[in-house]
C-alpha cells in the first residue's frame, strides 16, 4: 500500500482494533470502509472493490447476524481485506 491507502485506511485500521476490544461495531467498520473505498483510486487495486464489497457485507452482518457472533463475522468478512493492506 502508498502513502495515501495507509493515510486513508488508518481510521478504518483503528476502529478494527476498537471492534476487537468491544468499542466499536460491524456499522462502525462497515461506515470506515465505505469511507476508504471512494477516498481510493484504481492504483490501490483491489483495495478499493474488497473494501466496497466488505462494507456491503458488514452492513448486512450487523443486522442479520446475533450480536454474540458479530466478532467471527467481523473476522471472516474484514480479515482479508486487513491481509490485504499489510502486503
Amino acid at each position: 500500500m502508498d502513502e495515501h491507502a495507509q493515510r486513508v485506511c488508518a481510521p478504518l485500521r483503528n476502529a478494527w482494533i476498537d471492534f476487537e476490544t468491544g468499542r466499536a461495531t460491524l456499522l462502525d467498520l462497515a461506515r470506515l470502509a465505505e469511507q476508504a473505498t471512494n477516498a481510493l483510486d484504481n492504483a490501490s487495486a483491489p483495495l478499493p472493490q474488497m473494501l466496497a464489497t466488505a462494507a456491503s457485507d458488514l452492513e448486512y452482518a450487523s443486522y442479520t447476524d446475533d450480536s454474540d457472533g458479530h466478532g467471527l463475522v467481523g473476522r471472516r468478512i474484514l480479515g482479508p481485506v486487513l491481509s490485504r493492506m499489510d502486503t
